[in-house]
């Protein structure tokens, strides 16, 4: 099954995200793909934060900023996965090298299919993602592309998921696919 939070920034998407894995992982295996770099000292303390969130839950982390789908021979096949962040994802995916000069759907394509790859790894997938307003006065063009690849790959994901769990006006609400 594949669980998919949406919310912005600082709405709780990683307490729950970690409640469902725990509950449906059960008795078997829990990993957390770590997407997030740290490049200052916000980013660490950040990742300090949520790896203090998850103490003491069972999850074996897997740091992956980049090519999310290489870690599947890693992962138990009865496990449940946490893959936080998708916004890291793409914006690490964005500034890769191995990425230049592609387009962005060429891009968005590679990033869902490294995640089908990942779901077809495991018995449970729970993605963390963002979503940000499309239409903004102060974005640049570099923050406009950004946001407009995670909206691009977040409607993709939604295509993948069984239950979406979005962060709306302040309350968490939750849709079964089927």
């Amino acid at each position: 099954m594949v669980t998919l939070i949406i919310g912005v920034p600082d709405s709780g998407k990683s307490i729950l995200a970690e409640g469902l894995a725990v509950k449906y992982a059960g008795e078997h295996r829990k990993y957390y793909i770590a997407t997030m770099v740290a490049f200052d000292e916000k980013g660490r303390n950040r990742i300090e934060k949520h790896r203090n969130l998850r103490k003491g839950k069972g999850f074996y982390t897997l740091e992956c900023p980049v090519d999310v789908h290489s870690v599947t021979d890693s992962i138990e096949g009865d496990a449940t996965v946490l893959l936080e962040c998708m916004s890291n994802l793409i914006g690490n995916e964005i500034y890769a090298e191995k990425n230049r000069g592609k387009s962005s759907q060429e891009l968005q394509e590679e990033i869902l299919t490294e995640i089908r790859k990942l779901r077809d790894g495991c018995e449970n997938l729970v993605i963390v993602t963002n979503e940000f307003p499309l239409q903004d006065s102060t974005y640049d063009n570099e923050t406009r592309y950004y946001v407009s690849m995670i909206h691009e790959i977040n409607l993709g994901l939604r295509e993948l998921s069984q239950e979406i769990y979005e962060y709306t006006e302040g309350e968490w609400i939750r849709h079964e696919i089927h």
